[in-house]
């Protein structure tokens, strides 16, 4: 167990002499519902540091003084979105993805959307949405995974939901390939998005030029 002597907090350093106000922290393998029961992880001292209350909340992102940060994973279909995003999130994140939706509500391949489903899943989608846009519930950071291949609505989502954008670097080419192992709706819609990507970011470089 990494403690330090007299009371030490492992992250701040500070000295604690009210013992009770130290906290077992589990690093570098975090406690989740997923390890609980599995003692070489909640129960090895090697992963386990005491650390102060307050270091505690921040590394769990319990301070309800922490901003909500929004992010807008952005990019061509298979080009790597939702393998970002479930590197980097973390327990407490919030998740707005239209795919996910359709496959929890219709229990469908991402690719199936049933018409007659929409009028279900858009409104969950809206509601999440709005939620982002308002910073309502005790989430700690948001994602939101969408195409937005248009410069000009990417940038005017962005702006409504106060979101910095992340681009997920690929190319045409890389995206066509991965869609080879796909059903063949795939390379249709990556094509579209990045016909669509391409033209407006040509737009954008005229209208720089001219001013």
């Amino acid at each position: 167990m990494k403690v330090q002597a007299g009371g030490r907090c492992c992250k701040c350093g500070e000295i604690i002499e009210d013992y009770s106000k130290l906290i077992a922290h589990h690093s570098p393998t975090a406690l989740t519902e997923d390890n609980v029961d599995d003692a070489l992880i909640s129960l090895n001292p090697a992963n386990i540091e005491i650390v102060c209350s307050r270091c505690h909340n921040v590394e769990h992102r319990r301070d309800w003084g922490h901003a909500k940060h929004v992010y807008i994973i952005y990019g061509s279909p298979l080009s790597g979105k939702t393998t970002y995003v479930r590197q980097v999130t973390k327990q407490g994140d919030l998740i707005l993805d239209i795919d996910s939706l359709w496959e929890a509500v219709t229990f469908q391949p991402a690719h199936v959307k049933p018409n007659r489903c929409k009028y279900n899943v858009f409104p969950l989608r809206d509601l999440l949405y709005d939620n982002i846009k308002t910073r309502y519930g005790q989430w700690c950071d948001a994602y939101y995974l969408a195409g937005l291949p248009d410069r000009y609505e990417r940038e005017r989502v962005a702006t409504e939901l106060g979101a910095e954008l992340i681009y997920c670097e690929s190319t045409r080419e890389e995206c066509l390939k991965r869609a080879e192992s796909r059903p063949p709706e795939y390379a249709e819609y990556v094509a579209k998005w990045w016909d669509i990507y391409e033209r407006t970011k040509e737009q954008a470089t005229w209208q720089q030029l001219e001013t």
